[in-house]
């Protein structure tokens, strides 16, 4: 996950895109980037790229950044509530 939308920002030189380093080698939003996991997937998605997880599996989700009691910040921009976020792995 990409912490804020640095592609579309007014400041990026580089108009929808995001480099990894100074070379310009990779570029994060790019076709060239396998994503191996997004969310919900279609049925025709392969199973080597889904999340198979059932009521039994543990699965760590580590998310860095501030916040406060009960609740995550990101970028100063949006927040999501424990609430929120419980819901949505209950999903």
């Amino acid at each position: 996950m990409l912490a804020d939308d640095v592609a579309c920002n007014p400041r990026n030189v580089f108009p929808a895109t995001v480099f990894n380093n100074a070379g310009r080698y990779l570029d994060l939003y790019g076709d060239n980037v396998e994503v191996d996991y997004r969310g919900r997937v279609e049925p025709d998605t392969p199973r080597s790229k889904r999340l198979l997880s059932d009521d039994r599996s543990n699965i760590l989700v580590y998310m860095t950044g501030h916040g406060g009691n009960e609740f995550l910040k990101f970028q100063d921009a949006e927040e999501i509530s424990s609430f929120d976020l419980a819901d949505a792995f209950e999903q």
